[in-house]
């Protein structure tokens, strides 16, 4: 519910929980941002408009903890430096192209308290809490072109609130 300038409430629906093909998906690459410093993402992919996965990309042969570091000094220089549309992001996705991992956002709420000075439990955001994809069979998909085929085309369709109403997706 919003508040517009005039004081009445409009209701703005961000997802079609029900109608889930009325969500429009769209995939950008190379967008560049200025917040303390100036960053190009690699590929983000946005429904209706709104970051919800971020994927950042290494050579092969570059450790893939290299994408995860990126994304930890993107969280610092502009995903929350005046850049508040990328605060949206609920799930990163690091890869080598052999190696490919992802890992839950769960930094922001964190970030927002420590913004006003309340003192809170260490954050998740982590290396060791990014997960490898597996099959039905729980073998690791580990390459970037097979966890695509298989990550975005179950995984982003799951997008569910938690009891504070927060969007998780799983």
């Amino acid at each position: 519910m919003l508040k517009r300038d005039d004081g009445r409430e409009i209701n703005i629906k961000l997802l079609d929980k029900n109608h889930i093909y009325n969500n429009r998906l769209q995939v950008i690459n190379q967008y560049a941002v200025e917040g303390g410093r100036k960053n190009r993402y690699d590929v983000s992919v946005l429904v209706n408009g709104l970051p919800l996965v971020h994927i950042e990309l290494k050579r092969r042969g570059v450790h893939i903890k290299e994408a995860f570091n990126q994304i930890s000094r993107y969280g610092r220089e502009s995903f929350w430096a005046g850049n508040g549309l990328f605060e949206f992001v609920q799930i990163f996705v690091i890869s080598n192209g052999t190696y490919t991992k992802y890992y839950a956002n769960t930094t922001r709420e964190s970030h927002l308290k420590d913004k006003n000075d309340i003192k809170v439990q260490k954050s998740s955001h982590s290396f060791e809490f990014t997960s490898f994809w597996a099959d039905l069979k729980n073998n690791p998909i580990s390459d970037l072109c097979d966890f695509a085929k298989t990550f975005f085309l179950l995984n982003i369709h799951f997008c569910v609130f938690d009891v504070d109403r927060k969007l998780l997706v799983l």
